[in-house]
């Protein structure tokens, strides 16, 4: 009977496990369909390609409002509810953007990031209460691999689909895939949201209290600085890697996709082995400041980025970009999760994420205006080496 009940559980944690990943990577694709596409968007709207950046700071903000005000909602809800609320809002936020002039990217974009923001607080309410903590970070990494394989489906097929059938449809398709993740979560609703309080308040008293909390805790402000440094150029290479192949590398929009394919994929096992490696060193900080060093090793070397790379050099120093910028998902928030006080999971994530988020915000919008001002990719690549090296300070001070 013990035997039967640990079977029934580790499958009922592998289905949980599946179904946030799949669902989340439909919201990450949903995300990235845009920088996949740029150039096309760009050539019908007459904008410069490299604006993407902004686009992600748009998506970014509408992360923090959701983070800073609904935070809470898993509680009142149920996390799996709250999980399908975000996709639901995702996938209205990409419908947006299927409207016939520029104007609807922004909103669309700010609707993409409030759905958005409900999404990792949710899961992180989720695998903490259901993963068993031996396997805590290798759980997380796992789930995380979500937004590098949500990449890797924008990178290859929404270029693929815009060339074929125009960029619109790329969208359209991403709007049937989230629809589809949201039935798929309702599957284990009832299972995964027996915990709810429906008296709980949704609504955050104080917005700012996750934040303020995490900064008065010594180990959470190192996470969280961590965190925003990683996230910042995390979505500097996701934003921009397309068009500076495309710009600067005189690559085809296709070729270009399967570079950022390559760093989603490099991105995706870097992930799971990180989350190996912290469950046997026990240190998340140990295997995310060696992440840091790489980071700012590799992001100087892009000061060289010319069409005269080679092709296995672009796609060698990309995915190793990939990797050292992505890999830090999992296990961070595994380790936001555990040292966050029990019923308040959602909470401490959220008020992590809003460190994170700011990053996600700052660094596109940054990357954008150093183009802007010199005219170079490899430049612009090669800054990444500044929060790398403050992450690498914050971790360093603070390894457990």
């Amino acid at each position: 009977m013990k035997t039967s009940a640990i079977r029934a559980g580790e499958v009922s944690l592998a289905f949980l496990v599946v179904a946030l990943t799949f669902s989340h990577s439909m919201a990450a694709m949903a995300m990235m369909v845009l920088p996949a596409v740029a150039p096309l968007v760009a050539r019908e709207y007459g904008v410069d390609p490299s604006l993407v950046g902004y686009q992600i700071s748009i998506v970014s903000v509408g992360l923090l409002i959701s983070l800073v005000t609904v935070g809470n909602l898993s509680r009142k809800l149920g996390a799996c509810r709250a999980n399908q609320i975000g996709h639901g809002m995702v996938a209205v936020g990409v419908l947006l953007m299927l409207m016939p002039s520029i104007g609807f990217l922004l909103p669309g974009s700010l609707v993409i990031g409030l759905g958005f923001g409900l999404l990792a607080p949710s899961a992180s309410a989720l695998l903490i209460r259901f993963a068993p903590p031996a396997r805590r970070n290798f759980v997380f990494s796992v789930h995380q691999t979500s937004i590098p394989l949500g990449g890797m489906v924008a990178a290859l097929g929404a270029p693929v689909v815009a060339v074929n059938f125009g960029w619109r449809w790329a969208f359209a398709s991403a709007f049937l895939l989230i629809v589809a993740a949201i039935a798929l979560m309702q599957v284990g609703r009832k299972r995964w949201d027996d915990d709810r309080d429906p008296a709980a308040q949704a609504l955050a008293g104080n917005p700012f209290a996750g934040f303020m909390s995490n900064w008065h805790d010594r180990r959470l402000r190192r996470l969280s600085l961590a965190g925003f440094s990683f996230c910042w150029a995390q979505f500097c290479v996701s934003a921009f890697t397309v068009v500076a192949c495309v710009q600067a590398l005189e690559m085809s929009l296709i070729a270009a996709g399967t570079v950022l394919m390559t760093v989603q994929i490099a991105n995706a096992i870097g992930r799971m082995i990180a989350g190996w490696i912290a469950d046997q060193l026990g240190s998340a900080a140990r295997v995310l400041a060696w992440m840091g060093w790489a980071m700012l090793a590799v992001s100087i070397g892009f000061v060289w980025l010319a069409p005269v790379w080679p092709l296995w050099l672009t796609y060698l120093m990309f995915a190793v970009l990939g990797i050292t910028s992505g890999a830090w998902a999992g296990i961070l928030l595994a380790e936001v999760g555990h040292l966050a006080p029990p019923g308040q999971v959602g909470a401490v994530v959220s008020g992590t994420l809003v460190y994170v988020n700011l990053g996600k915000f700052a660094g596109p919008a940054v990357f954008s205006a150093t183009y802007a001002l010199t005219h170079s990719y490899g430049i612009a690549f090669a800054l990444i080496a500044v929060p790398a090296l403050v992450a690498v300070i914050c971790l360093s001070t603070g390894k457990k």
